[in-house]
């Protein structure tokens, strides 16, 4: 009689853990696809109202309409399509709280990376920043809250379509993402001056790992190390590339 209470008892923990379990993992698919939900609306309300904007008044003439839109916190930015003058296009910033607009022939292009040059000052957008220089440093520096493309789709930037975004991290020259479904299981690099994508899959973490926020993932003999303080690029061993986190997210 006592070993059959103690087995009825041993099953009925099973079966709470069991259940526990089944809740915990619903809970969390439930949030990671909430999040993703979250960030296409977001994503939504900024490309329509960018869609709103008078574009035939933007281009430098009523035939050049915009290929590409992005938007920051105090900047609209435009790429127009190109003519035989300027094959490459034309590069447009238009400030929100100001009356003009600054209208350059790109100069140089890269994927999603456009370069216009005005004598000393380079202007610089991609789908994660603007960035304006003046004799090759940086005098303005701001966010891509939206990257439109012609048709008003948004622009893949980051994780996978479908994928959450469990980290990411800014150095002096990559984007970096962690992503995956339900839990982290690639890792994402993106080079800032030329947007060169790379997707790998992270190695498999233990408890240190995750205790220390550290992300691994290898392509051949080349390793990448990511932690919230710095990523490490090693080639058989050596390190090649060695830079400082300057901003990190955690979800």
């Amino acid at each position: 009689m006592i070993f059959y209470n103690r087995e009825l008892a041993r099953r009925k923990a099973l079966q709470s853990t069991l259940v526990s379990s089944i809740l915990l993992f619903n809970m969390k698919s439930s949030l990671a696809n909430q999040n993703i939900e979250d960030k296409a609306k977001n994503n939504d309300s900024v490309i329509k109202s960018s869609i709103q904007l008078p574009k035939k008044k933007v281009c430098p003439s009523a035939n050049l309409l915009p290929i590409r839109s992005f938007i920051t916190a105090k900047n609209y930015v435009y790429i127009c399509r190109g003519n035989d003058k300027n094959p490459l296009g034309y590069y447009v910033r238009i400030p929100k709280k100001l009356d003009n607009k600054i209208t350059l022939p790109i100069t140089k292009k890269s994927r999603e990376a456009y370069i216009a040059i005005n004598g000393e000052v380079g202007y610089i957008i991609t789908p994660y920043e603007m960035v304006i220089t003046k004799r090759r440093r940086i005098i303005l520096k701001e966010k891509v809250v939206a990257a439109i493309k012609a048709n008003g789709k948004a622009i893949l930037k980051g994780c996978p379509e479908g994928n959450n975004t469990f980290a990411q991290a800014e150095t002096k020259s990559f984007f970096i993402y962690i992503c995956g479904q339900g839990n982290p299981t690639s890792y994402v690099s993106v080079t800032r001056k030329s947007n060169r994508t790379i997707n790998l899959p992270l190695k498999k973490m233990n408890q240190n790992d995750i205790k220390a926020s550290r992300y691994i993932a290898t392509n051949g003999n080349i390793r990448f190390i990511l932690t919230d303080k710095a990523l490490r690029v090693s080639r058989g061993g050596r390190n090649v590339v060695k830079e400082k986190v300057l901003n990190w997210e955690r979800e």
